[in-house]
């Protein structure tokens, strides 16, 4: 599912919870409700009586899935029949609701679901079952994947679970999971998995045999599958092996009834449309798109085989040969990078050539629709969005690559869709700047003087920027300057970045609101599925920007923080990002001591902090939020107390079951973020036994880094996922950041000698998407100024003065100040982890240090980045 899917349908400017969208839509009701009944809204769903009132927490649940265009008659006939038995049952509320929940990109677990009901046992159950079959006999419905269906319906499923989330737990990282007992009375987790599961013990009585896992090689006809490509909730994409000719294919399956988009087509629709595309454009103009070779419907499910097209997407030719990114690039790698971009858009152009020639628009030019051949050449693939001519184009399309709904109002140009979708192409070569320079073009001018080092040439830079003004013209769209110009930025950068944190401030407070229910400041979707007042996605980080860069905050605000920290006490988990220890201090800084330690009194003595390690979520956060109320108030039993964590990390039997799933490395779930807290309780204690147990964590921290092949050293994200990360929160810069504290403490040999290159693959990792704190830029400027002081050398106050002007081009103007496009840059957000918070931090860390006014050779020497 993408990251803030269902919040960025809420609201055009910021995440807001879907159920708060302004429209959503036709609404459902049952058709006819006995009087003195009155339904509930509970999220998206609209629930009929509660499924806690005299039931058991757990059973036989049943869900119901129905056609878009049947979901109403589906409805009145399962209300129909609940409300005579008397048992509780909920519905999706509105249209807009329903296909979310079935859209292509929501996620599986949850798709296909319309009425949920809550038999009070199981006799209840089966007696439900087989009235809804026999209502809906002849109804068709998605198949919810979490479930088995009822004999024959194919509208009636049933698992066994958890009534609505009866009994779950806390986790640590803030949201909750459900939990039922099995068979043996056992506490285990309800899983809901896209997969028919039970708990240990638990069988299945409505079913005369139990079907039995598949084994062997999955066949479809004639078909082997021998490799997912990708899952949705549309379907799958695989490569097969036809087993008549032993020919490598394609084969993409669309699901019944799902995988909806919002002009309410679904995946099957869309699968016959593209084959029926295909075809023609084989017989037209052959090569442009992939060879059809066969469509058909197996089971419920329709499936397209068409060549299997060798090649590598743009998205990961992209990563496997720019060097935009890498150590050890040069003049010459940089310009022949550029001239192979130059190729490729050539041959794009002329697929397109191919396909308008033929009557067809391409209409979703992407980074994953473009394939790369291994001659070099380029092939479309993925034709979901093509359209005729003559025909109105697709809706669908890529965010960042799609034209903004006023350019497709104001162009009525039939090939505007390829057209843009090139030049955003174009413009992904040289850096993932797509979303801003939508929202503020003039900024542009700021990507190109960051881009300096490496020189985009003018072609490909007016290919990359044609559908955006020029930079006097964006200037005078934007009004009022907030961002300076190219030459301001080169001839003054500490008054240009003073200027910016003024900015920065102005829009944060532009945006607060002490009165909406929803948000104090404008948060990441995940405040929505953790709490709205923590320091990494809430209030707490906000105000902690403001207070820390010395901007006033209102008292409203103040009070907001309070009250609803208050109001959620005693259902925050114990950690510093989204937990008490990351309130506390906050709170302790604005005049609130006694109830900051009330919280972390709270946090010492919750379960999870026994539970969990980590920095991010359990005592290793906890103990620095110990060490910061130390030094706000001198008070030692705060340290003692953060003494006490220490001491119980280091007493810790298993210490890996105690941090982040699947071996977590990194600042937050790893090694790192503990070997942080014990370099800083070893500084405030003087106990030197605590900087000794961090250096072995980080020593085994750095036996997870791996080597790049341009000499950087780089770290994933844990065992499971692989990739390089650059990032503070999760990645190379995290981990540099607490290397680069104990170099300069406890010299340690093979600390030392890692630091360069994880500075190396950093300093150069500064074209990011995004430009928050967490997994953006400023978190790279954060840690490149920190580094910068340490180190000493021109080359690095260069890097850390670099990435800081850096973030300007992110910056976004606003009614005052400036704001910016936060997680997933689909929204704007103000929170510490991917909005304005974290940003407004790491330019105070620059212009509240010594690199922007004094000469660098008399501070200490660490090895040099570059």
């Amino acid at each position: 599912m993408l990251e803030g899917f269902g919040e960025a349908l809420a609201d055009r400017e910021y995440y807001l919870p879907l159920p708060s969208v302004a429209d959503p839509g036709p609404r459902f009701a049952p058709g006819d409700v006995p009087s003195g009944l009155r339904g509930s809204a509970q999220g998206i769903w609209t629930v009929w009586g509660s499924p806690r009132t005299g039931l058991a927490e757990q059973g036989w649940k049943i869900h119901v899935s129905a056609r878009l265009d049947r979901a109403q008659h589906v409805l009145d006939a399962v209300a129909a029949i609940c409300f005579s038995e008397g048992v509780p049952f909920k519905h999706l509320s509105a249209r807009l609701f329903f296909l979310f929940l079935h859209h292509k990109h929501a996620a599986r677990a949850q798709a296909g679901k319309f009425c949920a009901v809550y038999p009070p046992d199981t006799a209840t159950a089966r007696r439900l079952l087989e009235r809804l079959r026999d209502a809906l006999d002849g109804e068709e419905g998605p198949y919810v994947l979490t479930d088995r269906r009822f004999r024959d319906s194919r509208t009636v499923h049933y698992r066994y679970g958890s009534f609505d989330g009866a009994r779950s737990r806390l986790r640590a990282d803030g949201t909750r999971e459900g939990l039922i007992r099995d068979g043996s009375g056992r506490e285990v987790v309800d899983s809901r998995l896209p997969a028919f599961h039970l708990p240990a013990g638990i069988t299945d009585p409505f079913v005369e045999q139990e079907e039995q896992p598949h084994a062997g090689p999955i066949l479809i006809r004639d078909y082997e599958v021998t490799r997912a490509v990708r899952l949705s909730n549309a379907g799958g994409a695989y490569q097969a092996r036809d087993r008549r000719t032993g020919r490598t294919v394609f084969l993409k399956e669309a699901r019944a009834h799902n995988g909806l988009v919002f002009d309410g087509t679904d995946a099957r629709q869309r699968l016959r449309h593209e084959y029926d595309v295909l075809r023609e454009l084989h017989a037209a103009a052959p090569g442009v798109g992939p060879e059809p070779l066969d469509h058909f419907t197996e089971w419920e499910h329709d499936f397209l085989v068409t060549e299997y097209v060798e090649g590598l997407p743009l998205v990961g030719w992209l990563s496997r040969s720019s060097p935009l990114a890498r150590a050890d690039r040069t003049a010459e790698s940089v310009a022949a990078y550029y001239e192979a971009c130059r190729r490729l858009l050539t041959a794009l152009d002329s697929s397109l050539e191919r396909l308008h020639a033929a009557g067809y628009r391409f209409g979703d030019l992407s980074l994953g629709n473009v394939l790369v051949t291994p001659e070099g050449g380029v092939r479309l693939v993925d034709f979901e969005a093509a359209s005729a001519l003559s025909a109105a184009p697709s809706r669908m399309g890529t965010p960042g690559f799609t034209p903004p709904p006023g350019l497709r109002r104001a162009d009525t140009d039939p090939l505007l869709q390829d057209r843009y979708g090139t030049s955003a192409v174009a413009l992904a070569f040289l850096a993932p700047f797509h979303e801003i320079a939508e929202h503020a073009p003039a900024n542009l001018a700021l990507l190109r003087r960051d881009l300096a080092d490496v020189a985009p040439p003018q072609d490909l830079w007016q290919r990359a920027t044609a559908f955006h003004p020029t930079e006097d013209r964006a200037r005078e769209q934007n009004g009022p300057d907030r961002t300076p110009s190219s030459v301001e930025l080169d001839t003054d950068p500490r008054g240009c970045l003073t200027r910016m944190a003024d900015e920065v401030a102005a829009g944060l407070l532009e945006m607060a609101d002490a009165d909406r229910p929803d948000w104090a400041f404008p948060p990441s979707p995940e405040a929505f599925r953790t709490n709205n007042v923590c320091l990494a996605y809430g209030t707490a980080g906000v105000v902690h920007a403001l207070h820390r860069a010395g901007f006033e905050v209102p008292a409203e605000i103040h009070e907001r923080l309070r009250h609803d920290t208050l109001a959620v006490r005693d259902a925050l988990p114990p950690g510093l990002l989204v937990g008490s220890a990351g309130i506390a201090p906050v709170l302790a800084g604005l005049g609130r001591p006694d109830e900051a330690v009330d919280l972390l009194r709270d946090a010492d003595g919750h379960p999870l902090t026994a539970s969990c390690a980590t920095l991010a979520g359990g005592r290793a956060g906890v103990g620095l939020g110990w060490l910061a109320l130390h030094r706000l108030t001198g008070e030692s039993s705060h340290l003692e107390r953060a003494a006490a964590a220490g001491e119980a990390l280091l007493r810790t039997p298993d210490l890996p079951a105690t941090l982040g799933e699947h071996d977590a490395r990194g600042l937050l779930h790893g090694r790192s973020g503990l070997a942080l807290f014990l370099h800083r309780l070893a500084r405030d204690t003087g106990e030197d036994r605590f900087l000794e147990a961090g250096r072995l964590l980080l020593h085994q921290e750095l036996d997870r880094t791996f080597p790049l092949d341009d000499g950087a050293l780089s770290v994933s994200d844990n065992a499971r996922l692989t990739r390089a990360m650059p990032y503070l929160a999760t990645g190379a810069a995290g981990l540099a950041a607490v290397l680069t504290r104990y170099v300069a403490t406890a010299p340690d040999e093979r600390c030392a000698a890692a630091l360069p290159r994880l500075v190396a693959g950093i300093r150069v990792s500064c074209a990011t998407k995004e430009v928050g704190l967490y997994r953006g830029l400023a978190g790279l400027a954060w840690f490149l100024t920190e580094h910068a002081e340490l180190n000493g050398t021109d080359a690095a106050r260069r890097d850390a003065v670099r990435a800081a002007t850096g973030l300007l081009k992110y910056a976004v103007p606003y009614r005052r100040g400036v704001r910016f496009l936060g997680a997933g840059s689909q929204r704007f957000t103000a929170d510490l982890s991917s909005g304005g918070a974290g940003v407004l931090l790491a330019l105070h860390r620059l212009l509240s240090g010594p690199l922007l006014t004094e000469p660098h050779h008399a501070r200490p020497r660490l090895p040099a980045a570059a």
